[in-house]
């Protein structure tokens, strides 16, 4: 691969049609690695440096140096320590080792973040997400598949397709929403001045400050202090909420820094572009809204688990909501049972009603009071009919 230097350059802009890896190293200069078959447009104009590339890319910069991908049709990966990250679209896979602050739009695939300094926020992923942000606050909109982290503050508005596991030290304020077609289970060590308000499809329970509920009904609203944060969760599985962090392993797997490393990517990079029909067919897709819909597609699968779950749970207890705990009048003393004869014994048997008189009398006083309408006692007998 051709290789080409670049000194006092501020910003750094791509746009790339095949995959891009970037290395972060302690060197002041830029260092690009492209094929030398494939057309590769470098400008660099008064600390804006702009590559356009037809193939694959190896970038090498400094931490001090703003990566902007406007756009990248294969996948971005990352080793070493970046600054000011700032990714608009990404059509395959994401993975980035360490960045001080950061900005995602789209990912088509999986996107991986092993550390994050400051500021993070992410729009859009198709696929799954994992993080690590130490210090800042992170954003996250929509995820297609799971979404799985450690951070500091969590500022969410988010539907995610399957499941969330997050751990964190406490939400930002203002209000945070979280939608998930699986489970929700977030650890949280500060809830100070946070109402939470949760509905899951099976089984909702939080733990805090050894105080331990479970409501089998899904549903619970817990308000502590002030409550000037807001917390509302939907999930289609269970929610589980506790200030007991939890050890879960987030893959750290990235490329290295070394050399030799990096040489290793440039022979692949270098096979790919030798083998490709010179043909290139990018630029017949439109990779924004494809990412887009795909995202659209899975969250909006996601809603549909959430909605189809909760009426199964608001069906089970409808009974309860709508008519409370009515006492059962005591029943009489059941009459020995006659004794039948063999042929009798052979022959089918009528089952008889669980419901006794006096109950039914009691709801057709109910009903006679306007307490209930027709449809409602039908509902209620069927439902003793059940006991």
């Amino acid at each position: 691969m051709k290789k080409a230097f670049f000194q006092d350059v501020n910003t750094l802009k791509i746009n790339c049609k095949k995959s891009v890896f970037a290395r972060g190293w302690e060197k002041d200069e830029i260092e690009v690695r492209y094929p030398e078959n494939k057309e590769c447009i470098i400008n660099n104009d008064q600390g804006l440096l702009e590559i356009n590339a037809d193939s694959y890319c190896i970038i090498s910069l400094p931490k001090n140096v703003k990566l902007s991908i406007e756009k990248i049709n294969g996948n971005f990966d990352s080793a070493g320590e970046l600054g000011l990250l700032n990714l608009e679209t990404i059509s395959g896979n994401c993975t980035i080792q360490s960045a001080d602050s950061l900005v995602i739009e789209k990912v088509g695939g999986n996107c991986k973040i092993g550390f994050i300094g400051d500021d993070a926020k992410i729009e859009k992923v198709g696929g799954n997400l994992s993080f690590i942000d130490e210090n800042g606050t992170l954003e996250i909109d929509g995820v297609g598949g799971n979404l799985s982290g450690q951070a500091n503050n969590l500022s969410l508005i988010s539907s995610v397709g399957g499941n969330i596991k997050i751990n964190a030290n406490q939400f930002s304020k203002g209000k945070n929403e979280l939608r998930a077609g699986g489970s929700i289970k977030l650890n949280i060590s500060d809830l100070e001045n946070t109402v939470i308000n949760a509905k899951a499809g099976g089984v909702a329970s939080i733990n805090y400050q050894e105080n331990s509920e479970k409501f089998l009904n899904g549903k619970f609203e817990k308000k502590f202090d002030s409550g000037e944060k807001t917390v509302e969760l939907r999930a289609g599985g269970n929610i589980k909420i506790s200030d007991q962090k939890t050890d879960f392993e987030i893959n750290q797997n990235f490329g290295s820094t070394d050399d030799a490393y990096v040489d290793e990517i440039e022979q692949k990079f270098k096979m790919r572009a030798l083998q490709s029909s010179g043909f290139d067919f990018s630029d017949l897709f439109d990779f924004d809204s494809e990412i887009g819909e795909q995202i659209r597609e899975k969250t909006n699968m996601a809603d549909e688990k959430i909605r189809s779950a909760m009426e199964k749970m608001e069906r089970k207890f409808s009974f309860k909501e709508e008519f409370g705990n009515i006492p059962r009048p005591p029943r009489p003393p059941s009459p020995p049972k006659p004794t039948r004869s063999p042929d009798e014994s052979q022959s089918g048997t009528t089952k008889l009603s669980s419901i006794s008189k006096e109950e039914k009398i009691m709801i057709l006083q109910m009903l006679q009071d306007g307490k209930i309408n027709a449809e409602e006692a039908d509902r209620l007998l069927n439902a003793l009919e059940q006991f």
